[in-house]
């Protein structure tokens, strides 16, 4: 059997590498997906559950603000982590530039003839595995950042929600 051309073993090792990226850049991209419909979810199970702390029934099932200053303090401190929460979910929702790997000006180029630089499938390979690198690499931080972000906005969301329900059914308000 003959030995394949170095050439071609590289071509090959390239293929399965951009490959392999795409796989990745999938992944990422689907993570970054699953965390925006997660802080959706959040969203409106915090305005359900606000909507529900706030509301009265009747004469006697409605929210009473604490008379007290410590209760005071706690009604304050529990509507400034829902409010902190509800900000931290919706900056998480926000649509930002997403890199795609695959520069398109210079793949068109290349198509249209004007550049040079790739003049060889191996050479186009290696720009297109930097640029799957680059792209993923990004796509990590921004996914690592809106993550952090959904976490904040959980534990806040919680922690608001638990102190403002104690207020609520915690007893008569004096």
């Amino acid at each position: 059997m003959p030995k394949p051309h170095v050439s071609d073993e590289k071509i090959e090792i390239l293929l399965i590498a951009i490959k392999e990226l795409r796989r990745v850049h999938s992944h990422i991209s689907n993570a970054y997906d699953q965390l925006r419909i997660k802080a959706l979810a959040m969203i409106a199970g915090e305005v359900a559950i606000v909507s529900f702390i706030f509301a009265s029934d009747g004469a006697n099932d409605h929210f009473q603000i604490p008379h007290s200053p410590a209760g005071r303090i706690f009604l304050s401190i529990g509507v400034a982590f829902v409010s902190l929460a509800f900000g931290l979910l919706v900056t998480s929702i926000t649509s930002g530039l997403w890199p795609v790997p695959g520069d398109m000006d210079e793949i068109e180029q290349i198509d249209n003839g004007i550049d040079n630089r790739y003049d060889s499938i191996e050479k186009f390979l290696k720009f297109l595995r930097k640029d799957y690198l680059e792209a993923n690499r990004l796509c990590m931080k921004i996914v690592a950042t809106k993550a952090k972000r959904v976490n904040w906005g959980l534990y806040l969301l919680l922690a608001g929600v638990i102190i403002l329900m104690v207020i609520k059914l915690g007893g008569p308000h004096q």
